[in-house]
This record gives structure tokens, C-alpha cells and sequence, in this order.
């Protein structure tokens, strides 16, 4: 497969013979009906699509006095086929009966890019009188978090979305290929590859990324002091999900340390292919088997710094080397970015369980779960506790009366260096 969706934007083209009731004209590459074989070609839904190129759309527009119909595709260097419809349903539908209602219907041989998901969105949320349905045959670059994070955007602004399956791609025959009255024949496997769509779509709908075993979160979450020996050397885990203000999830996942890299890091770095709307603001949630060491705490409050867009809440279930005086800095600088973090409790652990791991039972609490939390959340307050800085009583945004800890002069220095404010 290759990405073929660049290019720049060349508005509509010359009109076409008007359609049905439709008073209004199309661009060049927009035809009445699609070709059989292209038809055969673009939209078999194999999950290798070697050589498919292109992007083809069938829409049906329905409204109080319009009913429209036709195929499109994308031209090389031309306007992605979405936004080629939202260029003509603006000019020559919206403009006329802005109070109309309409009912869209796409069929898409490929799922839009995140670009398209975007303004696509973007248009639904501005026109609320359009309501729209889309159908795949097949999901473009479904790995890509950014094309994940634009399918949901649409989802959010009340679209309905599904791949396609036997009784769509007849329907889709039927009303706009030039079949000359030839019944659709399903090509081999056409169900099994339906399935396969369909479970990858729900997937990314759901947010679901990568759950954690049982067993795996009970171990590495797991906030005793001491664990019964023999087990194995206890990792780094992070779990996040990103969500909107009205509570409509964008994505989620599990990530562990890789390639000598945090999770943290690795979080950072995959919010950031998001591309997300510096507009709009997010709340991410982040549940840490380990509370972050001091070069992550850096990077995370930088992060939190750049991207006020963003509320960022840190759920730990242990503190790392807090006996440390390197580790606690740490703590500190979290705190001075103003990054809540917070000792996982039963409802936090309980939480997390229901959303983060493959479970088919109720969170099974260990022995002195809340005991181990409450001493840990204990301990956080201490070390954030202090004697204040001469002139500075500034108080923790979720501790009451919280003083600055009593840092010294050289620790205040090499944070700030660290941190690069000078810059």
C-alpha cells in the first residue's frame, strides 16, 4: 500500500449533466456511475490492497426538495475525494437551504485520512442540520494513531461508521455502478475480510490498544511493599486514555519501557503524531505502575507546559527510589508544572482494571491495598512537605496549606537548569 493522499487542493472542475432533481453541477471527476471492474478493483476489501491507488466515494444526498447521487475519486495532486464533497454540498447545497435537513450516505473504497476526518468533523460540528453514514470497504493506515484519532473525531460529531459488508456492497452495486442489470457476484473470502474490517474498526472506535493480561497488571501494579518471591523483575507500565470535555474517548493504551525508552517518552511522542486541534481542549489520564523518574518528570513538564490545551492527571501506584533525594526533585518539578499526580486507592486501581486490562472478573483487591496506597500517599505529602523558601508559601494545587519543600539553593539551580527555562 501506498500513501497517496498528498496533494494540494484544486477545488471543483467543469460541471457535469445535472442529475435526477439536483439543480446544481459537478466537477470533472465526478461520473453517474462506476465502472464494474473498477468497481471490482477499488472496493474489494482483501486486507492487502496492492496497487489501490485511489479513492473512490458513491454519496446519496437526500433532503426536502433534493435527492442527489454520484461517484467520485480523487484526482493526482487534486482535492481528497471528502473534501471535493464538501466543497460542492457548501456551494451548491448549503448556500441555497442552510435550514434544511439532509441525510448523507458515503460509501469509501478507503477510510479518510486524518486531515479529512478533521475538517469533515469540523463541517458536522458547524452544520448540525446534516446527518452522515459512511460505509469502508477498507481502513487506511489503521495502525497510524493520527488516522485512528480523525475516525473517532468523526464518531464524536455523530456519524455512524461501518465496513462494509455483503449486503452494503449490493447495495452500493446497485445504485451506482453501471452493472447493466448483472447481479453482484462476491468475490472469495468477502465475509472473512468483512469481519476482519470490522473487528479493526470497532478496535479503533473503542480505543482499545493492547490490554494487559490479568496477571500482568495484578504483578507490575501491584503497590505492596514486598511481593511473594519467586516473580519476575517488576517493569514500567503506563496506561492513558485521551478523552474530550464532553467525555468522548480519542484513544487509549498500554505502553511499557522499549528500546531503553519510558513510557512516558513514548507517550509524549505518540500524543504528539496526533496532531491534535491546539483549539480544543483534552484531558489525559495516566495510570503509572512506578511514579516517573527525574529526565521523565522533565520532559513531562515541559510537555504539560507547551500544550496548555491539555490536562494532564498522573495516577501512580508506587513511588520510584522516593528515599532519594535525585527522585524526589523529581516530585517537585511535577509539581511546580502544576501536574497533578496521585496515589492509586482501591477506586483508582479498580478503575484502571476496567479499562485497561483483558478481564473477565472484578478487580481482585490484594491484602492491604488501601493500607499500602494510604502510607504511599502519606509518604508523596511528606516529601512535597517542608520548610518554605525564604519569601515563597505557595501551596500543592491538591494538598490545603501544602508548603514548597525545603529545597536548597544548588537544587533550585540545577532544576531550573535542567528544566532549560533560560531558554
Amino acid at each position: 500500500m501506498q500513501s497517496w493522499r498528498s496533494g494540494q487542493g484544486t477545488g471543483p472542475g467543469a460541471a457535469t449533466p445535472q442529475h435526477r432533481s439536483a439543480q446544481h453541477s459537478y466537477p470533472q471527476n465526478w461520473t453517474p456511475h462506476l465502472d464494474k471492474h473498477d468497481f471490482y478493483f477499488n472496493f474489494r476489501n482483501s486486507e492487502k490492497a496492492k496497487d489501490r491507488r485511489n479513492t473512490f466515494l458513491c454519496f446519496q444526498v437526500e433532503g426536502a426538495s433534493t435527492s442527489s447521487k454520484r461517484v467520485c475519486s480523487n484526482q493526482v495532486g487534486g482535492l481528497h475525494v471528502e473534501l471535493s464533497f464538501l466543497s460542492w454540498f457548501e456551494n451548491k447545497l448549503l448556500s441555497h437551504a442552510q435550514q434544511q435537513q439532509y441525510q448523507v450516505t458515503w460509501y469509501l473504497s478507503w477510510s479518510p485520512c486524518d486531515s479529512c476526518a478533521k475538517q469533515v468533523a469540523n463541517f458536522l460540528a458547524t452544520n448540525r442540520n446534516v446527518r452522515l453514514t459512511i460505509f469502508i470497504a477498507r481502513l487506511y493506515y489503521f495502525k497510524r494513531p493520527q488516522n485512528q484519532v480523525g475516525l473517532r473525531r468523526l464518531v464524536s460529531q455523530g456519524v455512524r461508521m461501518n465496513a462494509m459488508s455483503l449486503q452494503e456492497f449490493s447495495q452500493c452495486w446497485e445504485a451506482f455502478v453501471d452493472n447493466h442489470g448483472s447481479v453482484f457476484e462476491p468475490w472469495e473470502n468477502l465475509d472473512e475480510n468483512y469481519r476482519c474490517q470490522a473487528d479493526k474498526l470497532d478496535e479503533i472506535l473503542r480505543g482499545s490498544r493492547s490490554l494487559l493480561r490479568e496477571e500482568t497488571f495484578c504483578l507490575h501494579f501491584n503497590n505492596q511493599r514486598r511481593l511473594p518471591k519467586p516473580h519476575p523483575h517488576r517493569r514500567w507500565y503506563l496506561c492513558y486514555q485521551l478523552v474530550l470535555p464532553n467525555g468522548v474517548l480519542l484513544d487509549k493504551g498500554c505502553l511499557q519501557n522499549k528500546k531503553k525508552r519510558h513510557p512516558e517518552i513514548r507517550l509524549i511522542f505518540r500524543i504528539l503524531s496526533m496532531e491534535l486541534d491546539q483549539a480544543q481542549r483534552y484531558r489525559l489520564s495516566c495510570y503509572l505502575s512506578w511514579s516517573p523518574c527525574l529526565q521523565c518528570t522533565q520532559e513531562l513538564g515541559k510537555f504539560a507546559n507547551k500544550h496548555k490545551n491539555l490536562d494532564l492527571h498522573i495516577y501512580t501506584a508506587r513511588l520510584y527510589c522516593h528515599w532519594l533525594r535525585y527522585f524526589q526533585k523529581g516530585l517537585y518539578l511535577l509539581w511546580k508544572y502544576k501536574v497533578p499526580m496521585t496515589v492509586m486507592g482501591l477506586q483508582e486501581f479498580d478503575d484502571c482494571w476496567k479499562i485497561f486490562v483483558d478481564q473477565e472478573k472484578p478487580f481482585p483487591a490484594w491484602p492491604k491495598l488501601q493500607q499500602c496506597s494510604d502510607k504511599t500517599q502519606n509518604r508523596l505529602n511528606r516529601i512535597l512537605q517542608g520548610s518554605c523558601i525564604p519569601g515563597h508559601t505557595p501551596t500543592h494545587p491538591s494538598l490545603p496549606f501544602l508548603a514548597l519543600p525545603a529545597w536548597s539553593l544548588n537544587d533550585l539551580k540545577d532544576a531550573l537548569s535542567d528544566l532549560s527555562l533560560s531558554q
